[in-house]
Parts: structure tokens; C-alpha cells; sequence
């Protein structure tokens, strides 16, 4: 992001915002000369775009499935009722006045059959849009877009919990209600150390009006959280830290675990297992750390286990379903381990999405795995959307 050179931030944390979208693309890469490491996996379809930034999927009550990516435009739609042969349904139209151009990081979740979508920009439907997919196969419909309680439009990450129906908001700002000082334009997209907080907005009421409950985790940087069975999951970003709440009462998160990572790296996402029993997280910051697995102990700090990295690149999100792990990892593209050691994950599946290798923040940005389906989504920043089917069991 030009910006970073605005707000003169130390190493660190030009690397981190670089890592998070702030390069241009093929700012440092390099092209690969290496063949293809695919393995595990068959590449079913591509559809191109740019400007791509995460990626989700939708299983409809008839059990059809959809993909939806960010990208340059806005909000890209794609029917995978034939996975091999995927239909565009729409492309909506998001904010898009970014400063960086190729730079539109947005993320999405699906709850019933609504996607919610926040985004850095801030200008044409501006804040949290609503989607309902209920139209699919035939059409969505773009509902409205609502503005987090502290007045700012744009957010990085949100995530929602399927069991509570709560959406947890991504906030640079420490403010629970409009008001306060107001964040530089250059700040809002990444914050500083010590300054963030998560909103909580409730679905379950009316969910193309989604009602705000509270804002919690204030003065702590907020890069990204996982919502799963009534706790929320914090990377903390600049902090180094990773934090773990019970939200049993949406009103009152109460803080369950704080742990620090090693100094100097950026706390980027976290994932838990079904059970509970332990996270996998990403650290992003510097180049190439691998993705870690700790087991959790309660109140006491977690042990730390295995880790995974394929070759020398750098894990950008991971996310977990039963025994497997599934990252995006930059310019090694889609990654699956096994993960049933915790002390020693074995990678099962590679799909390269990229022509770089190495351990620069260009390629494979965002991962979907359809649950209990051998079908994969990941969103490359300049390729597109590629769907992806797997050979491991």
C-alpha cells in the first residue's frame, strides 16, 4: 500500500501490511521456473479475474453448491452445480475506491442463505453488504449495506458463528458508538498496536437488518477472528497475541485466554478444531513462518505442537475441518495436511495457483473447503478463482 510510506511505520510492520495486501502485484516475487508441485489434487476450473481477495462457498437447501470471491468489481458469484463447467451468476458491484490499485481485499461469510461482505474501500455500498443468495441458481440480490456502530465503512475480516447466528465485525477503531476522534484515512485499513476491537452484530432477528449487540477486545489490534459454538477466536495482529472469549452472553464477552506469539510477529488468523481442543494459526509476518497447531489447556497458556509449511513459501490462512487442515499459502497456492498427529502434520495435497514461488505475499489468498465434500475453493490475487477437487480421503 502507498500509504504505509505516509504513516512511516518501523520494518516490521511494513512487512505486515505489505503481507496483508499492501503490495502491488508481483511488487517481489519471482516467476517459478520449477515445475508444478501439484499433487493430491485435480484442477476442475479457473475463472479469471483480479484484483481477488477472499473467497467463501455456499451449499443450497437442494444441496447445489456456489463460490463467492472478492474481487476487483466487487462481489463475484459462480454456480458449481457442474464444478468442471462453473457459471458466473453475477459479479455485484462493492466499494472500490481503494489508493493502491489492484489492492480490493474483501472477505465473506454465508448464514441461511445471506452473504455478508466487508471491505477496505469505502465508497459505493460502503460498509458490512448484505446478499441474499435465496434467488440461486437464477439471480442474487444485492439487500443493503450497513455501517458498523463506530461510523467507519471499511473492515478486513468478519467471520459469523452457524451456532449463534452472531457476526463478529473486524474493528481498527477502539470506539463502541459513533463518536471520538475520528481515524485518519491512512490508518483505517490496518490500525496500530494496541488499538482495534471486534463488533458483534446479531442475524438471527432479521437478517438483511442486522442488530448491533456490543463491542468487545477494545485497545488490542484486531486482525482477524474465528467464531465457533459460542467463543470467538482473536489474532491479534500487531499485539503478537493470539485471545480466546466465551460468548455465552453476547452482551458481556468474557476474556477465557490471552498468549503471546514470538515477538516481532504478526498474529494473522486462527482457526479452532470442531472439539475445541486445539487452534492452528498463521502468522504471515516475517516471511515464510510456518503455520502452527497448539493444544489448549484451559485457563493456562496452550502447548505448542507441529507445524506446516510447504517448502520455503509463507501460510497466509488456515482453516480445519475434522483432521485436516486446509491453507492458502501465497505462492504455493492450496495446501492440505493431515493433521491427526498434532505433533507431526503430514501434507497430503498441493494445487499451485501461481507462476511465483518462494516466500512473497503474491498467489493464493483465500481458502473454502465445502464441508464433507472432496471440493476446494481458493481465490489467487491475480489469477482468480480456482475449484479445486480432492484425491485424499
Amino acid at each position: 500500500m502507498t500509504r504505509i510510506h505516509r504513516l512511516l511505520l518501523p520494518l516490521a510492520a511494513l512487512l505486515a501490511l505489505t503481507a496483508c495486501g499492501g503490495s502491488s502485484p508481483s511488487t517481489t516475487a519471482t516467476p517459478s521456473s520449477q515445475p508444478s508441485t501439484n499433487f493430491g489434487t485435480t484442477l476442475l476450473a479457473q475463472v479469471t479475474r483480479d484484483g481477488v481477495g477472499g473467497c467463501w462457498g455456499y451449499t443450497a437447501p437442494d444441496g447445489a453448491r456456489y463460490a463467492l470471491m472478492g474481487t476487483a468489481k466487487g462481489v463475484l458469484v459462480v454456480d458449481l452445480r457442474d464444478p468442471a463447467a462453473p457459471r458466473v451468476v453475477e459479479e455485484l458491484d462493492g466499494p472500490t475506491n481503494t489508493p493502491q490499485p489492484g489492492i480490493y481485499w474483501r472477505e465473506m461469510r454465508v448464514h441461511g442463505h445471506y452473504a455478508y461482505v466487508s471491505a477496505e474501500q469505502t465508497n459505493v455500498r460502503g460498509g458490512v453488504m448484505v446478499i441474499d443468495l435465496g434467488g440461486l441458481p437464477a439471480a442474487v440480490r444485492f439487500v443493503r449495506s450497513f455501517t458498523p456502530r463506530d461510523g467507519q465503512l471499511n473492515a478486513h475480516t468478519l467471520d459469523i458463528d452457524p451456532a449463534t447466528g452472531l457476526l463478529y465485525l473486524q474493528r481498527y477503531s477502539n470506539l463502541p458508538a459513533p463518536g471520538g476522534r475520528p481515524l485518519p484515512h491512512d490508518e483505517e485499513p490496518f490500525g496500530s498496536a494496541g488499538s482495534g476491537s471486534i463488533e458483534i452484530w446479531d442475524l438471527k432477528g432479521d437478517p438483511e437488518n442486522p442488530a448491533y449487540v456490543t463491542t468487545f477486545n477494545q485497545n488490542h489490534f484486531v486482525h482477524d477472528m474465528t467464531a465457533r459454538n459460542g467463543r470467538c477466536y482473536v489474532a491479534e495482529g500487531y499485539d503478537s497475541a493470539y485471545s480466546i472469549w466465551s460468548v455465552a452472553d453476547p452482551r458481556q464477552p468474557a476474556l477465557l485466554l490471552r498468549w503471546s506469539t514470538t515477538p516481532g510477529h504478526f498474529a494473522h488468523n486462527i482457526w479452532p478444531s470442531g472439539d475445541g481442543s486445539f487452534v492452528a494459526t498463521t502468522e504471515e509476518v516475517p516471511k515464510g513462518v510456518p503455520a502452527r497447531l497448539w493444544s489448549l489447556n484451559g485457563s493456562n497458556p496452550p502447548t505448542p505442537r507441529g507445524s506446516i509449511r510447504l517448502g520455503n513459501g509463507t501460510p497466509h490462512n488456515v482453516q480445519i475441518e475434522g483432521n485436516r487442515a486446509y491453507l492458502s499459502h501465497y505462492a504455493m497456492g492450496l495446501v492440505v495436511a493431515d493433521i491427526s498427529n498434532l505433533d507431526q502434520p503430514v501434507i497430503l495435497a498441493n494445487r499451485d495457483t501461481s507462476p511465483f514461488t518462494g516466500p512473497d505475499y503474491e498467489g493464493c489468498w483465500g481458502v473454502y473447503k465445502f464441508p464433507g465434500q472432496p471440493l476446494m475453493l481458493g481465490s489467487d490475487i491475480q489469477r482468480g478463482l480456482f475449484v479445486v477437487s480432492l484425491a485424499v480421503p
